[in-house]
């Protein structure tokens, strides 16, 4: 409305329509054309503002379409959009006061004209809302219905009243500029509108995901998150002092907030064992799984909303949509109170799910963890209790060594830039070398001394079309036959191909499926031989192994989702040992499972361990396994950064790692292959290198 005013005020000032007066008075002196001559004048005289409604409509225009037709639909962008009908409005707005002589305002039948007008609309739109309501009038003798038709009864007589009255007036003649009033009263209405909009957005929405007039920002629980470090800090240290660790997907807000802070700590993306220092952790939901194996049962967990969005239904919108809604009263009358009071009680009733401000979606999550021997010393945050006083026992306590790497291949050492992200590994009798690179999609043989033999692989996606033999899309597993010859689990074109040691493609099988059928499969992540020359495959997405001949016919599977014994939820790495057992990785039941075969081509469970680590739920970060020369039992932990190494029946024997690049260090360790000697290799897939590590 300022703006309108504003742009009103202007072009009065502009042009002025008005006679030359006298003394305030219309001049009726004849002035009979001079015939004096007169230089051109060089005053300025503003042009005409006939053509400003036109620029301003072809702006307007212009700039939805342009902006209809753009990238990304912004509610920023709505700025270049309305700012043109800004200067419309307030140029009508101007007109339209123009029109109504300032006497009229004098007038008490100009005030009971903008009175009616109100009551009409007001009514107006009262009785349009109980016909289109979700309890329309007339449609039965139930209370609220009766209560629905009385209402609409009411409405319609006031509206009609209304302009009975606004009719009188105008025939009478008492009223000037009727119709320049009610465009007034209509502007008055939108601004009543407005003033309810600007109160809501600033007094009660104004951190909330129900507020249309922001986009991405900031939820009330950043706020609640900084009161309670506040608080702990304040009640631990008399001050800032205390120590608060954040990690790069809550950066933004904290680096801000927590500035004040001396002993704030930035800790990234890879969060280790040294941030159990640190009294208050605060993780965004990216980094969850990577979390927990720090936190453990150590610390109390508390969850909050970071960031919120609007609701994204208009997410797909078709004419289809629209007009379902248009038709359904109990929609309609959502959309309203949506519109009116930005609630979404009604909406989400209508939908069947849950928008409550506390589970609101689309949202960005975050944890704040406060260590229990802190929260004990304050009881309002944990209870005191023996347990909350210290950290729990630590099941790998004592088993912990520096070991570091004999020989790296990769990275930034020879061969250098070999590797792009090397996941899996196998070793040929020869003593070679086959690996994986999953993001080159692409296989590599490397000599015991590290000099690559071949390369092979490109990519193709079969579900995007064709994926010709030996073409991949992400490879992750691969092992060696007795005999040489490669298998590799191509694992997002949900198959397995078989190669010579040369790299020379032989056959194929599998697709995509839900394991309708032996050979369909979700996501195969990792395979391996026996000694018979069967092919043991982990196919993950489907919760089972699945087992064929070194031709892909089908000869046996085992397991299915749970959590009980000989089930799984998201078996990765598989390992056979020299006795015939089968060694699986249960990543999200956070175990190894042991299978024995108990009678041909039958496999049981045998036993299990638990694992204290594979808190991720990742699709990038998985376990693999490795039985040793001596027969125990290695396994990788990507987001612990760490090698576990157990006996045969699940008792630890010794860790090590932690993240990093050095010798010792890993930043992603994934696959493994264990040679004759004793020694491992293991593929540390973020830093581009696979490791070897001597046995004890």
């Amino acid at each position: 409305m300022a703006a309108a005013l504003g742009t009103w005020y202007i072009a009065r000032q502009t042009v002025d329509r008005r006679p030359q007066t006298v003394d305030g008075r219309p001049s009726t002196v004849h002035r009979p054309p001079s015939t004096v001559y007169r230089p051109p004048s060089t005053v300025y005289r503003p042009p005409s503002t006939a053509l400003f409604p036109l620029l301003a409509l072809y702006w307007s225009v212009t700039s939805i379409l342009a902006y209809t037709l753009a990238g990304e639909k912004m509610p920023w962008l709505t700025v270049h959009i309305t700012l043109p009908m800004i200067l419309l409005g307030g140029w009508a707005l101007g007109r339209l006061v123009e029109r109504i002589p300032p006497e009229t305002w004098r007038s008490r039948e100009t005030w009971g004209t903008l009175a009616l007008s109100l009551v009409f609309v007001l009514s107006a739109f009262r009785a349009a809302g109980s016909l289109l309501g979700d309890a329309p009038p007339f449609h039965g003798k139930d209370l609220a219905t009766l209560q629905a038709t009385s209402n609409f009864i009411v409405a319609l007589g006031a509206a009609l009243l209304a302009l009975w009255g606004l009719l009188r007036l105008q025939t009478s003649g008492k009223v000037r500029a009727l119709g320049a009033l009610n465009g007034a009263a209509f502007f008055a209405l939108l601004a009543a509108f407005t003033v309810h909009t600007a109160f809501q957005a600033t007094y009660v929405n104004y951190d909330q995901a129900n507020e249309y007039l922001v986009y991405a920002h900031s939820a009330r629980g950043v706020k609640d998150v900084l009161a309670r470090v506040e608080d702990l800090s304040l009640r631990l240290t008399d001050g800032l002092d205390i120590e608060v660790a954040y990690d790069d997907d809550t950066s933004w807000p904290m680096t801000w907030y927590l500035r004040h802070y001396r002993k704030q700590r930035f800790y990234g993306a890879q969060p280790n064992k040294d941030l159990r220092s640190a009294p208050v952790i605060i993780v965004g939901d990216n980094n969850y799984g990577k979390i927990e194996a720090v936190v453990r049962q150590d610390y109390y967990r508390f969850d909050y909303i970071r960031m919120v969005w609007p609701e994204q239904d208009y997410f797909g919108l078709t004419w289809q949509r629209v007009r379902d809604a248009l038709r359904n009263p109990a929609m309609r009358a959502a959309l309203w109170d949506i519109w009116l009071n930005r609630d979404h009680t009604r909406y989400a009733q209508v939908l069947d799910k849950d928008m409550s401000l506390s589970n609101w979606s689309p949202a960005d999550r975050m944890r704040l963890y406060i260590r229990k021997d802190v929260a004990a010393r304050l009881w309002d945050y944990g209870p005191m209790t023996a347990e909350a006083t210290g950290e729990q026992a630590d099941p790998y306590e004592g088993k912990r060594i520096p070991l570091e790497a004999a020989r790296i291949l990769g990275g930034a050492y020879p061969p250098q830039g070999a590797f792009v992200s090397p996941r899996g590994v196998a070793l040929a009798p020869d003593g070679s070398l086959y690996v994986t690179d999953t993001e080159a999609h692409q296989v590599i043989h490397l000599s015991p001394e590290g000099e690559i033999l071949q390369r092979w692989g490109s990519f193709a996606d079969i579900l995007s079309g064709e994926a010709p033999p030996g073409t991949m899309q992400q490879p992750w597993g691969v092992a060696v036959a007795p005999d040489g010859s490669v298998y590799v689990a191509d694992t997002w074109n949900h198959r397995i191909q078989k190669f010579t040691a040369n790299g020379k493609f032989l056959r194929m099988w599998g697709y995509f499926g839900q394991a309708e059928e032996p050979d369909a499969f979700w996501g195969p992540r990792d395979v391996a031989v026996d000694d018979r020359g069967r092919v043991f495959v982990s196919d993950t997405g489907n919760k089972r192994i699945a087992v064929f001949d070194g031709d892909g016919n089908f000869i046996t599977q085992f397991g299915s989702y749970g959590a009980g014994p000989g089930e799984f939820d998201e078996p990765v790495g598989i390992a056979l040992d020299a006795e015939g057992r089968v060694y699986v990785a249960d990543t999200w039941n956070q175990r190894v499972q042991v299978f024995e075969e108990s009678a041909p081509n039958t496999f049981t469970p045998l036993r299990e361990w638990e694992i204290d680590g594979w808190y991720g739920q990742s699709l990038d970060n998985k376990p693999y396994i490795a039985v040793l020369a001596n027969g125990n039992v290695a396994l990788s932990d990507p987001e612990g950064y760490r090698i576990i190494e157990f006996t045969p029946a699940g008792e630890a024997v010794r860790v090590w790692g932690d993240f990093g690049s050095g010798a010792g260090e890993f930043g992603l360790p994934i696959g493994l292959a264990a040679d004759a000697e004793g020694g491992l290799w293991v593929a540390d897939a973020a830093n581009g290198r696979v490791m070897y590590f001597e046995g004890p």
